[in-house]
């Protein structure tokens, strides 16, 4: 199992961060390299929904399901592709959120190699921090 995680502090309230993951359709303008959702069933806690996700030169499809969804921790499994955990931890601090996001996936040794395992581990530790930093700047322009 693999494992990323970053934090970053937006200035905006944790509802207003939650706001902004519930909504999918967007979640492509601020993960890099989410190219699609699609046949998004639901809003919060138990909705689901078709990605293409593209990790270094190959593409991957899969569903999710968001398992939590609250001020405090939004966690979503997917499947297909690369299994993965995302949990997104909002810490309110004086009308502020400081955002914490844990990622941890499996990627098969077969399928790449440990030496391409660890350059990619090191492209999703960077594309993690990306997104926290899109979100950011999301909200904060809003």
């Amino acid at each position: 199992m693999y494992r990323v995680e970053n934090t970053i502090t937006i200035n905006v309230t944790p509802e207003r961060v939650l706001e902004t993951l519930e909504d999918i359709e967007g979640a492509p303008e601020w993960v890099p390299s989410l190219n699609q959702v699609w046949d998004i069933q639901g809003k919060g806690a138990g909705c689901a929904y078709n990605w293409q996700y593209k990790m270094g030169a190959i593409k991957f499809k899969g569903t999710t399901e968001i398992t939590e969804s609250t001020p405090q921790r939004f966690v979503m499994r997917t499947q297909g592709g690369v299994p993965s955990f995302w949990t997104w931890t909002m810490l309110p601090v004086r009308g502020r959120t400081v955002l914490n996001l844990v990622i941890e996936y499996e990627l098969p040794d077969s399928l790449f190699g440990s030496l391409a395992n660890n350059v990619l581990e090191k492209q999703n530790q960077k594309e993690s921090t990306l997104a926290l930093e899109n979100l950011k700047a999301r909200l904060e322009s809003k």
